[in-house]
């Protein structure tokens, strides 16, 4: 019988190698994608989803502000979601490794 072993991956670590704001992919579930993206502090782009999407963080603080100027913010252990149709952006001062699930795989 041939023994399996579990596969760790230091998630934080990665994430912190990666582009800013880079989908790094890291699985496919159907139709969907748990994706991994580093947030430094910066200026990022408004985007909008159909979908929900979550954000898990992973590692520092993410701040996410809406187009109408809420506000949204997560510490390590903390999921935001953000509901389809609402455009939306990190914050410049967000600074963290989060862990995304989309309904829909980009590409």
């Amino acid at each position: 019988m041939m023994a399996l072993d579990f596969t760790r991956h230091p998630l934080p670590e990665l994430g912190r190698g990666l582009p800013a704001d880079t989908d790094h992919l890291l699985a496919r579930i159907g139709p969907g994608a748990v994706l991994l993206i580093h947030v430094p502090p910066g200026d990022y782009p408004y985007e909008v989803h159909q979908q929900s999407e979550y954000l898990v963080c992973l590692q520092g603080r993410l701040v996410l502000e809406g187009e109408g100027g809420q506000r949204a913010e997560a510490a390590v252990g903390q999921m935001l979601e953000v509901p389809p149709g609402l455009r939306h952006h990190f914050a410049a001062e967000s600074d963290a490794v989060i862990l995304t699930v989309v309904q829909k795989a980009p590409g």
